[in-house]
């Protein structure tokens, strides 16, 4: 995969602050590492994680708040899934979710882990 320049933890914080939320640890780790990775993972997976300082205006694009209220897209599978946190109080959940849904009966739960995520994409 394609590693980026680190996030700086100011870019994290305006997003955190834009969006009222806390992202999760693991997440903050691999951004503050890479801002933003994209390539194959895994044996016939690709992944896309958003750089940070974009995810602000992509989620306006796609009009998630709109229809997807309490969940943010961070990333897609480059193609047409969008990988997002599910924030509901105190959890957040990674899911996918087809870009052209607002369904939310049509989200897929991957657990609280950003790693398990990556690692299941990893399979």
């Amino acid at each position: 995969m394609d590693k980026e320049t680190p996030a700086t933890k100011i870019m994290i914080e305006k997003v955190e602050k834009e969006w009222n939320i806390s992202l999760p640890c693991e997440y903050k780790q691999l951004i503050l590492f890479s801002n933003g990775i994209e390539g194959p993972i895994g044996k016939a997976n690709y992944l896309s994680i958003w750089p940070i300082n974009e995810l602000i205006e992509l989620n306006q694009e796609y009009a998630v708040d709109e229809f997807l209220s309490g969940i943010k897209y961070f990333g897609s599978d480059g193609g047409d899934i969008a990988y997002g946190f599910e924030f509901d109080h105190d959890r957040t959940t990674i899911i996918e979710i087809p870009f052209d849904s607002i369904n939310k009966e049509e989200v897929k739960k991957y657990g609280e882990s950003f790693f398990e995520f990556l690692i299941e994409n990893n399979k």
